[in-house]
């Protein structure tokens, strides 16, 4: 389908000097989301400022809505000075009645409200409570306050701001090729597989946000698109609508209880891992998503209730499809990108052998290690070298083959530097996320420098030695202490 205008920014008239910072944020906003569109968007969008169509109104006579029939997108900029101007609110309702008219596009989602501030509850934008929300502020996590990206004159934006408009953009993009008929349309969109990424609170939102552009990128549908009601009966049945679309919910836990949902006595945070929890358990389910919930290793709550209810949950670990994963976050995504893998293309992972030692060195201390690989082969076991490899010397699939099938590791330094030890323990962390479905049952480190690196706290369970160099007596003690196992 054709439009005359593929984008519609809306706001509301420059009056009164209470509403200059906010008028010049949404001039500033609007030069920056049309450079950013045209670098986007295969052709250069037609796009129509709300300033351009009150001139067109006033001095051509022509009928607003005429205008909206033949537009294909809206970005609304919603703000609480805005909320005073009765005629901007009328252009809103004419703008969500002509964007939700019955029409050949079949599109729900035409509508990106952008949010320069928190909206309170009589700020009368009702009409568009359901529709696409991008927030352009952040709330301070030491007061609370929110506090909206800055756009003053020749200053260059936050980085924040920066993402945010990219994220808009993509969406507008991908909505405009749906529309205009450049893309599969639903039908393809239905077979994208869905993951539920869960509302958060305020200090892990730039998590959330980072880690949905990454989900997107991977093909994933990230959902909800629109916001979750803020009722709890409401809410529920929309996330029970959800669920029954995607393979994995993940919920992202901060240092904040969060607010508490209406007609419910659980936080809105709290109330979305029941929901899901109730939804995985209720017996007349078909479809049951995996739940992840990921908890920062080094988290401090803020509040007493999120002490508890962290407690509470951890006691709670072992439910049916559901993991706790506490690790830094970068870990947490490689492990996430393990199990939507697995869910999305499931394969039979390489299971652990006994007496099938992997050892990692750089080629440079082949000559020093061939010795006692040597042995340890006399003793039994089956080693896995990389400098038996062909090719390259440390191809990484092989490497993550050896980690999956390896029951014992051998790490020797030598003259490696300390990052290239940091970065092969933290490989031993990473093996679950690889698909490991044991522990290693023992992991020998060879190096003259112990590690400052809090990786080995996450290889729970799993006996690690250490010693300066390599010699027969520790070799021989490794292999003594791989008996015990």
């Amino acid at each position: 389908m054709s439009f005359e205008h593929d984008i519609f920014i809306s706001y509301a008239p420059a009056t009164g000097i209470e509403n200059q910072a906010t008028t010049e944020w949404t001039v500033k906003f609007c030069e920056y989301l049309e450079v950013l569109m045209n670098r986007l968007y295969e052709k250069k969008p037609a796009i129509l400022l709300h300033d351009d169509l009150r001139v067109r109104q006033t001095v051509l006579g022509e009928n607003i809505r005429d205008v909206f029939a033949k537009t294909a997108v809206f970005v609304t900029i919603l703000s609480p000075e805005y909320a005073k101007s009765p005629a901007y609110l009328k252009d809103l309702e004419e703008i969500f009645e002509s964007a939700n008219r019955k029409s050949d596009t079949g599109k729900k989602h035409r509508i990106f409200k952008v949010i320069t501030f928190p909206l309170q509850t009589d700020d009368n934008f009702d009409c568009l409570k359901d529709e696409l929300n991008y927030n352009f502020f952040e709330i301070n996590r030491y007061n609370k306050k929110p506090v909206t990206y800055e756009l003053h004159g020749k200053n260059i934006p936050p980085e924040k701001f920066w993402s945010r408009l990219v994220d808009l953009a993509y969406d507008i993009a991908d909505i405009l090729k749906d529309l205009t008929g450049n893309s599969g349309g639903a039908d393809s969109m239905r077979e994208i597989p869905a993951v539920f990424l869960a509302e958060t609170s305020f200090d892990q939102t730039e998590n959330r946000d980072m880690l949905k552009r990454e989900l997107q990128h991977l093909g994933f549908r990230v959902l909800p698109m629109s916001p979750i009601p803020e009722e709890a009966e409401k809410a529920k049945t929309a996330i029970d609508q959800l669920l029954r679309q995607s393979v994995m919910t993940i919920h992202l836990l901060g240092t904040w209880y969060g607010d508490f949902i209406k007609n419910s006595k659980f936080s809105f945070i709290d109330f979305q891992i029941k929901t899901v929890k109730d939804y995985i358990a209720a017996k007349d389910t078909q479809h049951k998503p995996y739940q992840v919930i990921w908890i920062p290793n080094d988290i401090k709550p803020t509040d007493q209730r999120q002490a508890l209810y962290l407690k509470r949950l951890k006691r709670d670990e072992a439910q049916h499809m559901t993991e706790i994963i506490e690790t830094p976050f970068e870990v947490f995504k490689t492990i996430l990108n393990s199990r939507l893998n697995e869910l999305t293309h499931p394969e039979d992972k390489p299971m652990a052998e006994k007496n099938k030692l992997y050892a990692i060195y750089e080629k440079a201390s082949f000559g020093k290690m061939n010795e006692y690989m040597n042995l340890l082969r006399a003793k039994g076991f089956d080693i896995l070298d990389p400098n038996e490899e062909s090719g390259d010397f440390f191809p990484l699939s092989k490497h993550i083959h050896n980690l999956l099938t390896a029951d014992a590791v051998l790490i020797y330094k030598g003259d490696s530097t300390m990052e290239w030890l940091n970065s092969k323990i933290r490989d031993l962390v990473k093996a679950p996320g690889f698909g490991k479905s044991k522990p290693f049952r023992a992991i020998e480190i060879i190096s003259m420098q112990k590690t400052a690196d809090k990786s080995l706290l996450f290889l729970k369970n799993v006996p690690v030695n250490w010693d300066e160099e390599i010699n027969l007596e520790v070799i021989n003690h490794f292999i003594d202490h791989l008996a015990k196992k």
